[in-house]
């Protein structure tokens, strides 16, 4: 068998006026343990637990002694109580496996699904605790992030709502660096094409494409949409 317990008080119950009173039945249950009267161990441990403190060390060290008093049972009892308290633990694993080998009856567990297989992986990786404190901080960056699609969208919409688009009609537009025709050509367009419209100047269109090139069209050479 693995490591006998000795009782750590922060794991006690905070009733602080029983504090000693336990600490000293918890040494006497593990003095009787190391002097092999197992039986008085058992009801120190058992004492412990009927004022209702519960922890994985006075389970743990109580299914030690019903294993050494030959109590299978009850010792596979105490460490499934354990392993509540401290799943990962190797001392608490390793006595329940050893326990588990005298059991009479070999019953092959159904597999799980992967997703169970996958849950145990990262509980034994990562504790319950920070799975939890992980889980929250997921959850507070899903709302930012819905937050910002919103905000997004919100903007995205009042920009369409206010801003003029158009669609170049005619099939071949020279675009002027100056509403006339005097202007310098920038660029060709042509039919079809989707322009943001920014000014509008003695029947001329500034206006923008989507690349950013900006110049000046001819307003009769557009519709606005």
């Amino acid at each position: 068998m693995k490591k006998i317990f000795v009782l750590v008080i922060s794991l006690l119950s905070p009733l602080l006026a029983q504090t000693d009173e336990l600490t000293s039945v918890f040494d006497e249950a593990n003095k009787l343990y190391m002097e092999q009267k197992f039986a008085a161990a058992i009801t120190k441990y058992e004492s412990i637990i009927k004022n209702g403190y519960e922890n994985a060390e006075v389970y743990f060290n109580l299914g030690n002694a019903y294993y050494k008093s030959g109590k299978i049972q009850n010792a596979i009892l105490n460490y499934e109580r354990a392993k509540k308290f401290m799943p990962n633990d190797d001392d608490v694993q390793f006595n329940l496996a050893l326990a588990n080998a005298h059991l009479i009856d070999k019953v092959e567990a159904i597999p799980e699904l992967f997703v169970y297989e996958w849950a145990d992986y990262f509980l034994t990786i990562i504790s319950l605790e920070t799975m939890m404190t992980m889980m929250y901080f997921l959850f507070i960056l899903t709302l930012v992030s819905f937050s910002l699609f919103l905000f997004a969208l919100t903007i995205q919409s009042y920009r369409e709502s206010n801003t003029e688009f158009a669609i170049v009609m005619t099939d071949v537009a020279n675009i002027k660096s100056a509403p006339d025709r005097s202007g310098n050509d920038l660029f060709v367009i042509h039919r079809g094409l989707k322009v943001q419209v920014l000014d509008s100047v003695n029947r001329w269109r500034k206006i923008r494409l989507v690349d950013g090139k900006i110049g000046w069209i001819p307003e009769q050479e557009v519709e606005t949409i």
